[in-house]
């Protein structure tokens, strides 16, 4: 068990690292795709060591409160009856499968829960995820010593789509919150804050900076322990504001601080809810298969919005379990950090995970390969620190476990089939085409 956990916590390490680190080639067309492969093969090795736990092992671990996996379990199972009668069953029934890999390495995690093991996977994160922030400062710098303005497509570089990169940003800002608690390397931290919210201001990341303060009014309004990180947060904040005006109007650079258009998302949201109909209360229309264009706009894979997005390709029933676990979650962190008030690792990964949140209300935090993992990667930890976990006797029979085992590893085969096929159809030279929401560029079919 020791073994497994270890291996799991440098599985995620080397996944932050291969996902996050600009200097490593990618192995794809392009960021997207490699992150995806990634993920994927991550996600397969996660949960086939739970597998080889469950089979191998006359324990299992448990939480507590276990009934917030029989709420995901249940989101799963309405997921398949909405592929079953959806309009793409096959792909339906893989992004399906999908997310319930993402739980089951939400599961895992929750026995990571001791202090240095956290410690190691924030640091790991920072570590990979600071690396790429300091590449685009230095494409600032040489932005600014050309004379010309500020051009968020060039200093996100490597991103097809630069909001992938602010959404991995709103998991790491928690952290370093956390890490301004350590005064030896406070100056550093403070400096790789400020440099990820400058960031956020040149690629008009509304949607981050909101999901950043609603996190702070949280924060303040707990009263918990990291109120002064938290304030400092603010500061630093104020500071990379006026020093992106600063910057900005230098070249007299066309940015605008602060966009008053919603890009398109209040349409496609009205446009999405409208379309609803009587049978997305109890199923949606098939997990993964949402595709709207709006006038000549390129077509939208996803809603950018989780609750729309859930509500309408899993139904409103699935939508109801994942809402009960999420608030459960929330509910018993709020009181955990009101009674453990110095538990300063729970405290940020609960932000963390409630910044992800937030922001999936805005983005595709919950869609795209690095940010989805780290959402349920989060979960997963909050879980372990709040709930007490323990090993407890598996009570289920050796022809049951071989019976799960076998189902498992034919859904994995078909799994893996049908990524391949559709990554088979990617033709770099067509460019985006409709529905690309597991490849960045290809045909489902």
């Amino acid at each position: 068990m020791k073994l497994q956990n270890l291996i799991v916590k440098y599985l995620i390490i080397f996944f932050s690292s291969l996902t996050l680190l600009p200097l490593i080639p990618t192995f794809s067309y392009d960021y997207h795709n490699h992150q995806r492969i990634i993920q994927v093969a991550t996600l397969l090795c996660i949960s086939l060591l739970l597998i080889i736990n469950l089979n191998t092992s006359k324990n299992y671990p448990k939480i507590q409160n276990d009934h917030i996996f029989k709420y995901l379990l249940a989101f799963i199972s309405l997921g398949v009856i909405a592929s079953l009668f959806g309009n793409e069953v096959e792909f339906s029934l893989m992004y399906t499968f999908h997310i319930l890999l993402l739980v089951m390495a939400t599961y895992y995690v929750t026995k990571l829960s001791d202090k240095k093991s956290i410690l190691t996977l924030i640091y790991g994160l920072i570590v990979a995820h600071t690396a790429l922030v300091l590449i685009c400062t230095l494409n600032i710098v040489f932005t600014l010593y050309e004379q010309q303005p500020l051009n968020r497509y060039v200093i996100y570089s490597g991103f097809i789509n630069i909001r992938f990169f602010n959404q991995v940003q709103v998991f790491i800002l928690p952290f370093l919150i956390l890490l301004l608690k350590f005064k030896s390397i406070q100056r550093i931290v403070f400096i790789i804050l400020f440099l990820n919210l400058l960031l956020m201001f040149i690629g008009q990341a509304r949607g981050a900076i909101l999901s950043f303060l609603v996190i702070c009014i949280l924060a303040l309004a707990l009263k918990t322990t990291l109120k002064k990180q938290i304030i400092t947060g603010l500061i630093s904040l104020m500071l990379a504001f006026l020093a992106f005006y600063f910057l900005d109007s230098l070249n007299k650079g066309s940015t605008e601080i602060l966009r008053t258009s919603s890009s398109g998302r209040l349409d496609l949201w009205l446009t999405t809810l409208s379309n609803l109909s009587l049978k997305n209360i109890f199923i949606g229309n098939g997990p993964g298969i949402f595709g709207m264009s709006l006038g000549s706009s390129a077509p939208f894979s996803h809603p950018h919005n989780s609750i729309i997005e859930v509500l309408n390709e899993w139904g409103g029933l699935a939508l109801l379990c994942l809402l009960i676990a999420v608030a459960k979650t929330v509910k018993k962190s709020i009181y955990h950090l009101k009674y453990a008030k110095k538990d300063i690792i729970t405290e940020a990964i609960f932000y963390s995970f409630v910044i992800g949140m937030a922001y999936s209300l805005f983005s595709g935090v919950h869609v795209m390969p690095v940010s989805q993992t780290l959402l349920f990667l989060m979960w997963g930890l909050l879980l372990g620190r709040i709930y007490i976990t323990q090993s407890v006797s598996c009570k289920i029979g050796n022809w049951i476990k071989l019976v799960i085992a076998i189902l498992f590893m034919l859904a994995c085969y078909l799994y893996v089939n049908k990524i391949l096929s559709i990554y088979d159809n990617i033709d770099p030279e067509k460019g985006y085409t409709i529905g690309p929401r597991f490849w960045s560029v290809g045909q489902r079919h």
